[in-house]
């Protein structure tokens, strides 16, 4: 069967009735907590300031920045787990919440990378 070729009105049409479905909320289930996380796709741009910052930067850092920006959680009761944690910042709960486990944090990422599609291209490189 032939493609048909790409039109913006037929694809806009397809995103209307729902045909082109975006994954915009995954989950990963957390051996640590007992009980699944909930994580949510952020928009490309801040996604990729994200992802520049944690080239630049200590990697638990930047990995608490992304992980506490897609997982609703973390921004919920934020003093008081800030408090029971005790952090400093926000964005320090995510490895103090998750007993800093390192292999957890990276399955988080790495679900959050699936939005984009930076899990394929690293399939694609290991494969190389």
């Amino acid at each position: 069967m032939a493609k048909k070729k790409a039109t913006l009105a037929e694809i806009i049409r397809r995103k209307k009735q729902g045909e082109i479905q975006k994954a915009q909320v995954k989950y990963y289930d957390s051996e640590t907590l007992g009980m699944r996380i909930e994580i949510r796709k952020i928009p490309l741009s801040k996604y990729m300031e994200l992802i520049e910052s944690l080239e630049d930067e200590n990697s638990i850092d930047g990995m608490n920045r992304i992980i506490y920006e897609c997982c609703p959680m973390f921004k919920e009761n934020t003093k008081e787990a800030m408090e029971i944690y005790e952090v400093a910042e926000p964005t320090d709960l995510p490895s103090a919440v998750l007993e800093e486990q390192l292999n957890e944090m990276k399955d988080i990422i790495e679900i959050i990378n699936s939005f984009y599609g930076m899990d394929k291209i690293d399939e694609e490189i290991k494969n190389s």
